[in-house]
């Protein structure tokens, strides 16, 4: 059962202690308080039907929370610490007065709002796929072109350590479709676990296939 945000220790300088499991806010929630993350990794998740859709995992230097101060609407997502973790808690007024008296940090932090709604937004539509190897392989083109320096999705990229959770897949299947890409000569995949698109054309030739014929069957 997840720990409540309440049983999490806080040291004198405002520095929270939260155990693995610990919840820091629930989808549909009214908050009026953001957490910074000190150490530690917390995970963003999203309800999709029945499932729980990992959006992003948050390390140091990372924040959450923030989007229920500025919009004065429920929670759009849960917060879960997945690593013993410490946060800065900062409420309503701390956060208005940091943005008005520090520009630059209220810069830093729409560009990293704006870039987590990008990912969020993407991994919503792509999970409306009904077929996991075009969910993957959607998710693979855009995490090659996300670390691309020039534009291109030809280098090497990590494949995300939460990815499975991410587009619903048990690991075992997306060790299998990752094989499967490799086998076709799709994809290369390093000792490191990253990987490298072969061929862009003909990987978008077979994911537009895999996406007309999941389409179609919908249809049907």
């Amino acid at each position: 059962m997840a720990t409540s945000a309440k049983a999490s220790k806080s040291s004198d300088k405002g520095v929270k202690h939260c155990p693995a499991g610990t919840v820091l806010f629930r989808e549909g929630e009214v908050g009026n308080k953001m957490y910074v993350i000190k150490s530690g990794k917390i995970r963003l998740s999203k309800k999709i039907q029945d499932s729980s859709i990992v959006l992003e995992e948050l390390g140091a230097g990372g924040f959450c929370g923030e989007i229920a101060m500025v919009s004065d609407q429920p929670r759009p997502v849960t917060a879960t610490v997945i690593g013993d973790a410490a946060v800065i808690q900062i409420d309503a007024g701390q956060f208005e007065n940091m943005l008005r008296s520090n520009s630059d940090i209220a810069v830093r932090m729409m560009k990293r709002m704006t870039q987590r709604l990008t990912r969020a937004q993407f991994r919503l539509a792509n999970f409306s796929l009904r077929t996991t190897k075009a969910r993957l392989m959607h998710q693979l083109r855009y995490e090659a072109l996300n670390h691309s320096k020039d534009g291109s999705v030809h280098g090497l990229a990590p494949i995300p350590d939460d990815i499975a959770d991410a587009l619903g897949l048990e690991i075992g299947e997306l060790k299998r479709i990752l094989t499967t890409l490799v086998k076709d000569e799709l994809i290369e995949v390093d000792a490191r676990g990253f990987f490298q698109i072969i061929d862009i054309e003909a990987y978008d030739r077979f994911l537009r296939y895999l996406e007309l014929h999941d389409r179609f069957e919908y249809d049907s």
